[in-house]
């Protein structure tokens, strides 16, 4: 998994506060491995989780939302940025490209809309990029 310089660092600070609530707890610390584990080590309740993640969504004005929505909203957020298919769903652990596209392929008209206007101005002869670029830009043009 590639992750950012930020999240690397956001995750060391909360490594720290852990282990300072490690220490806070002494013998009644549970070690389970866990990245956000509670005040005493122990796994959280995903059903408290979900409830208090629901107060943050509704109260930041959101509505209510369930965790799993942080995964589509991920999802929607890398492909409305140019993120390849294929790398939207290694990133979210999909089996197949064609799970992610059966899921997300409804946001990906821009790039179907922007394949048509490449396609139709290169056979009229108002060769236009419309295309995000790929290809490095000091790469050998093959077309």
């Amino acid at each position: 998994m590639a992750l950012t310089s930020e999240l690397v660092d956001t995750l060391k600070a909360h490594r720290a506060k852990c282990n300072a609530a490690r220490l806070k707890a002494g013998d009644a610390w549970r070690e389970h491995g866990l990245i956000f584990p509670t005040s005493s080590g122990r796994p959280s309740d995903p059903d408290n989780f979900s409830h208090v993640f629901s107060r943050l969504t509704k109260s930041a004005g959101l509505g209510h939302w369930h965790p799993h929505e942080l995964r589509h909203s991920g999802a929607s957020i890398m492909l409305d940025q140019g993120t390849p298919l294929h790398v939207v769903s290694e990133v979210l652990g999909h089996a197949s490209v064609a799970i992610t596209k059966d899921v997300y392929g409804h946001l990906m008209e821009g790039d179907r809309r922007a394949a048509t206007e490449a396609i139709s101005g290169a056979l009229l002869g108002q060769r236009k990029r419309v295309a995000p670029r790929v290809a490095p830009d000091d790469a050998e043009e093959t077309g």
